[in-house]
């Protein structure tokens, strides 16, 4: 069956910032030498360098925003082989293959995990027998953590993603039995991509899904792949609008890494202020 919703019949509102820590073998020249030209050469990749840092003289971290089609495994390729370009005079082979990456938001998922859960008290229904029936379909996972990163073949990441999607027309759907496939058909392909779900915030004209993916699946892939499921339940109908939300988050959040970088001394790149980029819409 073929997808309804793509990459070019719809558009994206996204915040997706990471945080990502390179280990060299040796010391990395100084970052005056290859910082405004790294920056430079990623932006072409969709990954901009917000900010750099030198962890020790063997580690470097990057604080970065990228589009909804990059991958976490991408964003690790774009800047290592770009900067392994750009100093191989110095050193031909600098990198350790292990890395960290990890997904970071305005909010830490806790905070994010709360706003979630409280989505039917924050748009209650006029009538307690729906509110009754879109509080029983909600779906919570205690045991699941999106600030813990996973283990990949060569590295840690996290790829924690806050995923809105709402209805078309401003449509409403009360029926039990259409919430509940709609929530069972996450689930269920939540599991066949094995994605670690979390929570779904399920209203009658929008829903809220908080996951976590794999280091090769982009923020953009994910998203799709949810509409196209919910788009499924309704046989196939273009039930969502043609748009959607998606942001990252994780254990700490966006002032953590501001409050950092501020207090570390040789800090370099730009400033981590918010940029249209980090809560872009994308056509």
């Amino acid at each position: 069956m073929e997808p309804i919703y793509t990459a070019e019949n719809t558009t994206t509102a996204y915040q997706l910032n990471w945080s990502l820590a390179l280990f060299g073998k040796c010391r990395f020249p100084e970052q005056s030498l290859w910082l405004k030209d790294l920056q430079a050469a990623t932006e072409s990749d969709g990954v901009r360098i917000l900010s750099s840092n030198v962890r020790s003289e063997n580690t470097l971290q990057f604080f970065v925003s990228t589009r909804p089609a990059s991958t976490p495994s991408e964003i690790v390729r774009s800047i290592k082989g770009r900067l392994q370009h750009l100093i191989r005079d110095q050193i031909p082979k600098a990198f350790r293959r292990n890395y960290h990456i990890q997904s970071i938001g305005e909010a830490n998922s806790s905070v994010l995990d709360q706003y979630v859960a409280k989505q039917t008290a924050r748009h209650p229904m006029a009538d307690d027998a729906v509110q009754s029936r879109l509080e029983s379909t909600q779906f919570h996972d205690a045991s699941i953590d999106l600030s813990k990163p996973r283990i990949g073949t060569y590295g840690q990441y996290l790829n924690s993603l806050q995923i809105v999607m709402k209805n078309s027309d401003g449509w409403h759907d009360v029926r039990a039995t259409q919430l509940l496939r709609v929530r069972n058909i996450i689930v269920r392909a939540s599991m066949k991509k094995d994605w670690t779900l979390s929570r779904i915030g399920l209203l009658s004209n929008h829903l809220h899904v908080l996951l976590s993916a794999g280091v090769t699946e982009s923020p953009q892939s994910v998203a799709l792949s949810l509409m196209n499921n919910v788009a499924y339940v309704y046989d196939m109908k273009p039930i969502l609008m043609s748009s959607y939300y998606v942001g990252t988050f994780g254990g700490y959040d966006r002032g953590a890494v501001r409050m950092h970088d501020q207090g570390v001394a040789g800090s370099a790149g730009t400033s981590p202020k918010r940029r249209p980029e980090e809560t872009g819409k994308e056509d």
